[in-house]
């Protein structure tokens, strides 16, 4: 579709734009506060301030955008209809925005004949500059070549005991006896692959320790697996998420639960920081097909070995475990331990192995495939 940006000022806002290989970022850094108000009308975002806008005219525009318009009351951009929805955030102190226009279809340009080939990465140590330099052109992180390594994170632990059920199991404990299957029948279907916990015991590692690990594992894949949990006793089944912003009450309720655990570590909750959630979500979405991916089949894995199960689908939400994860990455809901029937079963040596052997083959059919 064609969206229409327009943004009225008073004081001078410098714009920027920034394109990538599935969109176009417009950056907008002011002197003093921002106090944008933004309306959506069809395919059309106006965005108002109290500042003028600065523009350098001459300069040439990326293939998202048609035209691109600065004014005494702000500015007008028309998107092309490669763009199909936008996004926008302020920092912490509400002197910068980011508006992130989004593709519908991601560009990946080959490198022009006249290139001289790239230098050979250094794959013994991949540094953070070398993976930006990655996402920024739209490829995956350096190590994604080989599929040797994939993280699987136990939600909970320690001090955090996650979400308890009515006659008292903790959702860390089943979380831990899940991940230790899954570890362990991954061993046995892909011998080759190295499997990493992010913890082994009662133990409690914070959220961004988490997928750190899974960075500094060069891992190809990141697992968390979890219970959920409802005031409503009666809401059952199981739901596999991968990160973006949340489009259900359903998966913001499911968000909350699971961002709590940041009071434990001193951590603005995420929807106090809508800013750094939309540059996780930017950079996430160059894995968001093989997450998506990922999650449908484990899904599908489960609706297979639970048939008389609800399946309540793949899901979207802004879990921070999965933030600044630079591999595909998916967090699972294996049932719910607020509801008692699915707390029973949740004991059960059974249904655990079950969900195991759920997960595994999903991980087994993803492998195939990226191979």
């Amino acid at each position: 579709m064609t969206g229409t940006l327009l943004v009225s000022i008073v004081a001078t806002i410098g714009l920027n734009l920034f394109p990538r290989y599935d969109g176009i970022v417009i950056e907008l850094l002011g002197q003093q506060t921002l106090d944008p108000a933004v309306h959506a009308s069809g395919n059309t975002l106006r965005v108002v301030f109290n500042q003028p806008v600065h523009w350098d005219e001459t300069r040439s525009l990326p293939i998202w955008l048609d035209s691109l318009c600065v004014d005494s009351s702000g500015f007008t951009a028309e998107f092309s209809v490669l763009v199909t929805s936008a996004d926008w955030a302020l920092n912490g102190d509400s002197t910068a925005m980011i508006v992130f226009a989004r593709a519908g279809e991601e560009i990946l340009l080959p490198p022009v004949s006249w290139q001289a080939p790239p230098p050979a990465p250094d794959t013994t140590l991949w540094s953070d500059s070398l993976v930006y330099a990655a996402l920024e052109r739209g490829e995956g992180s350096p190590w994604l070549a080989d599929f040797d390594c994939i993280v699987v994170d136990p939600g909970h632990g320690g001090r955090d005991p996650g979400a308890v059920g009515a006659n008292g199991s903790q959702e860390k404990d089943r979380t831990l006896e899940i991940s230790l299957m899954v570890r362990d029948l991954l061993r046995i279907r892909l011998p080759e692959l190295r499997i990493v916990l992010t913890r082994t015991s009662d133990e409690y590692v914070s959220l961004g320790a988490r997928t750190r690990m899974a960075n500094r594992n060069r891992a190809d894949l990141f697992v968390s697996i979890h219970c959920n949990a409802a005031e409503n006793r009666s809401a059952g089944g199981f739901e596999t998420y991968f990160l973006s912003r949340a489009r259900t009450d359903d998966a913001r309720a499911v968000q909350m639960l699971e961002n709590n655990v940041l009071e434990l570590d001193d951590v603005s909750t995420v929807s106090e920081d809508p800013l750094s959630f939309l540059l996780a979500d930017m950079a996430q979405s160059i894995f968001q097909n093989q997450s998506s991916y990922l999650a449908g089949a484990i899904q599908s894995n489960f609706t297979q070995l639970f048939p008389g199960r609800r399946s309540r689908g793949v899901k979207r939400a802004g879990f921070y475990v999965l933030r600044g994860a630079y591999m595909p990455a998916v967090l699972v809901e294996v049932g719910f331990i607020s509801n008692p029937e699915e707390e029973q079963l949740l004991k059960s040596l059974d249904f655990r192995f079950r969900a195991a052997q759920a997960i595994v083959e999903s991980i087994v059919e993803y492998a195939e495939r990226e191979n």
